[in-house]
């Protein structure tokens, strides 16, 4: 149980495992720290309520669906399904901010979104451009976000996946014929979008958006 305290045990063991030499993975710290402090910053943000315990469930969630995606390049059915039945369950005890029309409008836009850009992506490149794991996850999140937090979280998705590509370009790490998964920025993009919620129930992002652009 010692040797199982998420970060402490890493930094008490020097990172190395107590009855071989072997050395542990970084992942597990970064996910660890990562998974830690998104938990102070949503609670920050919304207290403890269901609400938050709901947020916490999604990304802890989404956090696992990024390391599964950029490892085997698939977003298992079952997180779709959970995510799903959390959904209809939020809708249900109106935990979440939009009503269900909204909710509607979230899932076959964002759903939809990625579908066309699948097959634009396809006619262009000549491949597979947007796997349909995608569409099934940008679905269920646009249930949980409403059609516009689910533009916010499409555009926040291609900036980061955008970011992340060029790093990695000019780093060597990848060449362009590398295909990159773009469920972790599905996922990336859905947490800065609710991170950014305004005390009023706005969002920060969209805030200045409007403010600057009218």
């Amino acid at each position: 149980m010692k040797d199982n305290i998420p970060l402490l045990s890493f930094i008490l063991l020097h990172g190395k495992c107590r009855y071989c030499p072997e050395k542990i993975n970084l992942r597990y710290p970064f996910v660890e720290t990562l998974a830690g402090t998104l938990s102070v910053l949503l609670y920050s943000i919304y207290g403890f309520s269901l609400l938050f315990i709901l947020l916490l469930s999604l990304t802890y969630m989404l956090i696992a669906i990024t390391f599964i995606d950029f490892d085997h390049y698939i977003i298992p059915n079952e997180f779709v399904l959970i995510f799903l039945g959390l959904a209809v369950v939020a809708h249900g005890l109106n935990l979440i901010p939009i009503n269900w029309k909204d909710g509607l409008m979230g899932a076959f836009g964002f759903g939809g979104a990625l579908f066309l850009l699948g097959i634009l992506g396809n006619w262009i490149f000549k491949k597979e451009a947007m796997g349909f794991g995608d569409v099934k996850l940008g679905f269920v999140l646009g249930a949980f976000l409403g059609i516009e937090w689910s533009v916010l979280t499409l555009f926040l998705s291609f900036i980061t996946a955008a970011f992340f590509s060029i790093v990695l370009l000019v780093l060597n790490k990848i060449s362009r014929e590398n295909p990159i998964p773009f469920g972790p920025f599905i996922s990336a993009g859905a947490i800065i979008t609710w991170l950014s919620q305004t005390p009023g129930g706005g969002n920060y992002i969209l805030n200045w958006y409007y403010t600057t652009m009218f």
